[in-house]
């Protein structure tokens, strides 16, 4: 179900006031700290420069992102993607920062990792299994997660992440053989938190209020605070889904309801790389014509001309029918526009 963003402001109610603390203005306190901290680190109280101080052979590494790989549409806005720094000071730990502060807001685990948990387990990811996981973390036996762009099941909470490797063939994958999965191995382990969101609360520190209904922003779940720096001109669209209906999506954590808010930019890198994949000709365009107001998009005839990345978002194969590019003296003689190079005519199954 979809609501007008004006809508929403009125019923989502934010925490928000100056710019984030540093670690030295607004240390955090201990029940959280506990739950995000490896090997006397801890996120958020951590920064690139004291870790160069520590380790001056520090260096930056290329990561592959496990959840978000390349090839997904959108990433992670708590870190930087794909980039980390690592140190031989500190094995199998790879330090991933904000993207706008020097704060580390990620660890990953390598398979050269040997030391304890934020739980206090002790563990060698070299020699870790899922199911040693599913003993240090019962909860997770249910929680079998994957995105269709990525190739590894995700075992998670909040902040703790475990992946392994897709068997890609074992046909079909569903339902799940989550025994044959039992002994394989974990690829690597993820320990993530937005310091924006912690830093950026007027009230007790915490991840997720049990009580607010479950936000994500762009796929991914977010603390409400998160959503304050965003305008509401930035925004595409907003689904919103209650009681019975939010549970079937998100099990019991979804009992207060699951808002889906997609950015008009996340929301064009879909339709975009969509369309691109069904036509070179679109392709070519888009890459030489960067900007909108050379394009016009009309959807089953009807001219799109503000906020319509709504629309095409949700273009895929069971709707999708066709897509033709016209140039300027057809778009005029058949549409009367004047102001633009191309259009971009798709013909769909919605709403017809």
């Amino acid at each position: 179900m979809k609501y007008f963003i004006l809508n929403i402001i009125l019923l989502i109610v934010i925490d928000f006031s100056g710019k984030a603390q540093t670690n030295k203005d607004f240390p955090i306190d201990s029940t959280l700290a506990n739950k995000i901290s490896i090997s006397d680190f801890c996120l958020c109280q951590t920064t690139l420069n004291e870790l160069k101080e520590l380790a001056p052979d520090i260096k930056q590494v290329e990561v592959e992102e496990l959840d978000y790989p390349k090839e997904c549409i959108g990433e992670d806005s708590r870190f930087e993607t794909g980039i980390g720094y690592s140190s031989i000071q500190f094995p199998g730990i790879i330090f991933q920062k904000e993207k706008n502060t020097d704060l580390i807001s990620k660890f990953r685990l390598t398979k050269s990792f040997k030391g304890n948990l934020p739980n206090d387990s002790l563990i060698d990811v070299e020699n870790l299994k899922l199911s040693d996981v599913f003993l240090l973390y019962p909860e997770f036996k249910d929680k079998w997660l994957s995105r269709g762009c990525s190739e590894y099941w995700k075992f998670s909470n909040d902040t703790i992440s475990f992946y392994v490797k897709i068997d890609k063939s074992i046909k079909p994958q569903f339902p799940i053989n989550k025994i044959y999965y039992l002994d394989k191995p974990i690829e690597a382990i993820d320990l993530v938190i937005s310091c924006y969101s912690i830093y950026n609360k007027t009230s007790k520190i915490s991840l997720f209020n049990p009580n607010d209904p479950l936000f994500y922003l762009d796929s991914i779940r977010v603390n409400k605070g998160v959503l304050s720096i965003y305008d509401e001109n930035e925004i595409a669209f907003i689904n919103v889904f209650k009681d019975e209906n939010a549970v079937k999506i998100a099990g019991n954590e979804g009992k207060n309801g699951v808002i889906f808010i997609y950015t008009k930019e996340y929301a064009k890198q879909k339709y975009c790389n969509y369309l691109k994949s069904k036509s070179s000709e679109y392709t070519r365009i888009v890459s030489e014509n960067t900007e909108d107001n050379s394009l016009v998009y009309i959807l089953n005839d009807k001219v799109l001309e503000k906020n319509y990345e709504s629309e095409l978002f949700g273009l895929n194969d069971k709707n999708f029918v066709d897509l033709r590019i016209i140039d300027s003296k057809k778009l005029k003689k058949e549409y009367k526009i004047k102001n633009k190079k191309w259009g971009i005519i798709i013909s769909s199954t919605v709403d017809k």
